[in-house]
């Protein structure tokens, strides 16, 4: 495996859009009309015999990036959602106001422990970016049929399960500056960050920075598990009802057998034989089981009117499962918190464990970090100064490393690396190849961003 460095201190006037706008003015001129946008007077309510075609095809666009197991009596129930009649009422109501569609997730809590096998170091990735970027589109699209639109509340429960799996509090901290980082670098305005702070109040009336959010870390889940917490046996007692919570669990086991290898809270089961390191890898299950569920009696407390997304596969019953990130394969993918993401010559992505791709991806790193895998293929050699760049959904966007515009200087391709463009435009099969930065003399017939 071998590591290539993006650059990502180009400034943002270094693309070209069409013949008319530069990238810069082009965001002026969106600026503009999100301005006038939020100038524009709120649209009356919805008449009352429309509420419910509106809302049931709100939770259609909901549905559409949902992907859910066949329930019983069902062979395939994949493309539908059985839990859809349950939110009816949580949607007509928000309509009814014309609000924007609220949304839950408890998700993003912190990179594996195990940052030897599973992923490239403790902060977000390209992973988190592309399903961040998922998450805002989802409310795009309910905004082309409701102006309104809608907002992922993103709960993020890295804290409520620190001390179980052994990653420090300061390890989670990171990480949620780290997807904040995202959303506001990325203009990822549907979606908004919650730690535990802020859904237990504690934020109200001050800032959170990084020493009350640790002064508060411990505290927050005495708290949780005092007002909201389940007991084991309760939990054990929804596994035996319930199938999805039963599902939950047998996940929890799976990332756990894994992720514990390197966790300091099984130091001293690592000598042990495979039967006992099982059996503390189920003790831990069921302490994840126990704060997850009292998690989610803590969100059914504050956020009762929000539709519930999972990152869980389930039968979609009384939450929708969505995929983070679309795989080539068609498989509920592993959450990009416990795995990496492989970009294949095709444009499509994979869900991995590092270990798996060493001898056949290269690693990209940027700013100094490990940022994703990419599928080892002289198709992405265009020159030592030109770099590729995937972005959501599946396109790749071609770009010089750096323009000397001090110097009057612009980037053209030769003729051997529009060849070269053009095969790897041919392979990249999943999504368009762009070129940005270039001169806009390129031959016409390429697409120039």
């Amino acid at each position: 495996m071998s590591v290539i460095q993006v650059n990502s201190s180009l400034s943002s006037d270094d693309a070209f859009l069409a013949d008319t706008f530069d990238e810069k003015q082009l965001k002026s001129f969106l600026f503009e009309e999100v301005r006038e946008l939020s100038l524009t007077p709120s649209p009356s309510p919805t008449p009352a015999h429309d509420l419910d075609s509106l809302a049931s095809d709100i939770l259609d666009v909901v549905q559409s990036y949902g992907q859910h197991l066949p329930s019983q009596g069902c062979e395939d129930s994949s493309h539908s959602w059985i839990g859809k009649p349950f939110f009816m009422a949580q949607v007509k109501a928000q309509v009814e106001k014309c609000e924007a569609v609220h949304l839950i997730l408890p998700a993003f809590p912190w990179k594996s422990v195990n940052r030897i096998e599973k992923v490239i170091g403790k902060l977000p990735d390209l992973g988190e970016e592309i399903a961040l970027f998922r998450l805002n589109q989802l409310c795009e699209d309910i905004k082309a049929i409701y102006p309104p639109g809608g907002k992922v509340f993103i709960a993020t429960d890295g804290v409520v399960f620190d001390d179980v799996v052994g990653i420090p509090d300061e390890d989670t901290w990171e990480y949620g500056e780290g997807l904040k980082a995202i959303v506001q670098d990325h203009g990822l305005d549907n979606i908004q960050l919650l730690r535990v702070m802020d859904i237990l109040g504690y934020t109200k009336d001050k800032p959170l920075d990084k020493a009350v959010y640790l002064a508060l870390a411990q505290k927050c889940r005495e708290e949780i598990l005092s007002s909201y917490g389940r007991t084991e046996e309760e939990v054990r007692q929804m596994m035996k009802e319930d199938p999805d919570t039963l599902l939950t669990y047998c996940g929890f086991i799976r990332f756990l057998e894994s992720d514990l290898k390197y966790s300091p809270v099984t130091a001293d089961s690592r000598s042990m034989s495979g039967h006992k390191y099982r059996k503390t890898v189920k003790k831990v299950a069921i302490q994840m089981m126990i704060r997850a569920e009292s998690f989610t009696k803590l969100l059914q407390a504050h956020c009762s009117g929000y539709v519930r997304l999972s990152i869980h596969p389930s039968s979609g019953s009384v939450k929708l499962s969505i995929p983070l990130i679309i795989q080539s394969s068609g498989d509920f993918p592993r959450s990009p918190w416990h795995s990496s993401l492989a970009l294949a010559i095709d444009g499509s992505y994979s869900m991995v464990h590092a270990k798996d791709v060493c001898d056949t991806h290269d690693l990209i790193t940027k700013d100094g970090r490990g940022y994703y895998f990419r599928e080892k293929s002289s198709l992405w050699d265009l020159g030592p100064d030109i770099t590729c760049e995937p972005r959501y959904p599946n396109t790749l966007v071609v770009r010089p490393t750096s323009v000397d515009r001090c110097h009057g200087g612009e980037t053209k391709l030769s003729a051997d690396q529009m060849n070269a463009f053009a095969a790897l435009k041919r392979a990249h099969t999943a999504g368009p190849v762009l070129l940005a930065g270039f001169s806009t003399g390129t031959d016409e017939s390429f697409r120039i961003l």
